[in-house]
């Protein structure tokens, strides 16, 4: 068994490595490119880090372990999202506990989505998101008392809340204590080392706004101060891997990978809901046809989003709380009275939709034997709609939920998945205009998302050097990290092994059959750890 280090990057890019690289400022990552090989990593959809993660972990799409979100999916339901996602779903069936099986000792920290930490043939210290670093977050236990304060996560309640110098600060704190406890565990005995490092994640989402003048938030009167914020994160982030490539042997393989990739917060909202409306699919509920609420939903269209933004900061406390019941009511359907409706995926670009069948859901109005037209129809007609301001076309692809997934846990995902335009996120209305601008306020606190363009880079004896690679795939890492440690590949991943990095691209890639349980009959957190959760995430712009 060959000894392998893996170091991710949660959402790291090519957009600012490369130029750092040709600049001589990221020399780590310039030696692995030289000396290994390198390529974009397609993320998973939804590209976010939840569902990312435990696909890197387990080596299947979210069909078959069930994440999508950091909240469940629930497609029937109208409330569209369902209990807190945790390990509890896969933990005993990913990488860690294949490597385990097979005799091998593992190193798991700060992985997201591994809360709780389960037994492994080895130790485990769980990552983003917890309720906090308690007992459940460590295997074995008392590697809790012996990592000690190194250990504790930099976590502000609610992060879009602090100042930049605040958010830097936090960051700047949470990649010290990362330096420090990957420092105490690396030296340790195991075969499989994984790492992930979260700031780049934070680092777009919210300073992306320094950076790109594609978003409204961008100032550039902000840029002799904050221009350079993203580029020394960056730097940090090589210092990072500087610190991993002096701990390890030359003749260790290393693979250093990110689940996704940045991108602007897009500036235009489609509001699903209302093109099914104008297509007589849906109906919005029949209080919110109000004057006053008629007038929202035409300032909605008319006001760029700058102005309403100054607007409702400066209206009395009573007026905001009207506008917000107003904006809660132009979002509001009739289900029992609609065909079909919008699912939110909290994924830009992306949006889903869901058909209201009969017999599935509570108000099912679509007959069975229908659904499948329908579905056509509306994947048919939705690929040509375009911006009513600019005559763009929203919609760059369409999938049909099947044609991503499969697995038993497919009937949580939306019917339909759109894929829009780099400019366009899924909007929350039912009425009013089909696009409209997103809110200032929301871009200037997130300006950062995600997009499906992660990294990988590579480096070891059985590898090939200076190779730059093609169609790698995140869900692709686990059968060829296995393939790397001369390990067979389980038969049911849907992953393939990157044959094409190896120095012999030939050599066999040998299969098993394995039984991977559950390592748990429970699949839920309790209360208290699911709201301390869900805080953590709607202040880190999640939720």
């Amino acid at each position: 068994m060959r000894k392998v280090y893996v170091v991710g990057f949660d959402g790291a890019t090519w957009r600012f490595i490369r130029p750092l690289v040709e600049r001589g400022e990221m020399p780590h990552f310039q030696r692995l490119m030289a000396d290994g090989v390198s390529g974009t990593l397609t993320s998973v959809i939804p590209f976010q880090s939840a569902a990312a993660w435990v696909t890197f972990m387990t080596g299947k799409n979210s069909g078959k372990h069930g994440v999508y979100m950091f909240q469940d999916y629930d497609a029937v339901s109208y409330t569209f999202a369902g209990r807190t996602a945790n390990s509890r779903y896969f933990s005993g069936q990913t990488m860690f506990d294949i490597v385990g099986q097979m005799g091998g000792t593992v190193s798991a920290v700060r992985v997201p989505l591994t809360y709780p930490a389960w037994p492994v043939n080895g130790v485990m210290v769980s990552g983003f998101p917890t309720p906090g670093d308690t007992p459940e977050s460590f295997y074995p236990p008392e590697l809790r008392t012996e990592v000690g304060s190194t250990a504790q996560p930099d976590e502000d309640p609610d992060f879009r809340q602090l100042t930049v110098e605040q958010q830097v600060a936090s960051l700047e704190n949470q990649m010290s204590r990362m330096s420090t406890l990957v420092s105490g565990m690396i030296g340790g005995q195991h075969d499989l080392f994984v790492v992930v490092h979260r700031v780049p994640d934070p680092v777009h989402h919210f300073f992306m706004k320094f950076v790109d003048p594609r978003t409204p938030a961008y100032d550039p009167d902000l840029t002799p101060r904050w221009g350079d914020l993203v580029n020394r994160f960056y730097r940090k982030m090589d210092d990072a891997l500087g610190e991993t490539l002096a701990a390890i042997d030359d003749d260790d393989t290393l693979f250093v990978i990110s689940d996704h990739g940045g991108a602007i917060t897009p500036p235009r909202q489609f509001n699903v809901n209302v093109w099914l409306a104008g297509q007589g699919l849906l109906t919005p509920h029949q209080k919110t046809s109000s004057r006053r609420e008629r007038m929202y939903a035409l300032n909605q269209q008319l006001l760029p989003s700058r102005v309403r933004s100054l607007l409702r900061r400066h209206a009395p406390k009573a007026v905001r709380g009207e506008l917000r019941q107003m904006w809660q009511g132009l979002q509001r359907i009739e289900f029992g009275r609609s065909q079909a409706y919008h699912f939110p995926m909290k994924c830009s670009p992306l949006a889903g939709i869901v058909i209201n069948v009969r017999g599935r859901q509570p108000e099912g109005v679509v007959p069975p034997e229908e659904y499948e037209a329908l579905r056509d129809r509306i994947i048919r007609d939705i690929q040509g709609v375009q911006d009513p301001r600019t005559g763009e076309r929203i919609v760059l692809r369409v999938y049909k939920r099947e044609e991503l997934y499969d697995g038993p846990f497919v009937e949580r995902a939306p019917d339909i998945i759109v894929w829009c335009q780099d400019l366009y996120r899924e909007g929350p209305f039912a009425q009013g205009p089909m696009v409209s601008d997103v809110p200032f306020d929301e871009l200037q606190q997130v300006s950062g998302a995600h997009d499906d363009q992660g990294i990988m880079l590579a480096r070891g004896p059985q590898l090939a050097k200076g190779k730059t690679v093609s169609d790698a795939k995140l869900i692709d890492m686990t059968p060829t990290i296995l393939h790397a440690m001369e390990l067979p590949v389980p038969s049911d991943m849907d992953g393939r092994v990157l044959t094409e990095i190896f120095a012999d691209p030939d050599r066999a890639v040998e299969s098993i059959e394995l039984d991977l349980s559950k390592k748990t009959a429970d699949s839920y957190l309790s209360e208290d750890e699911e709201q301390l959760i869900k805080d953590k995430l709607k202040g880190w712009g999640y939720l």
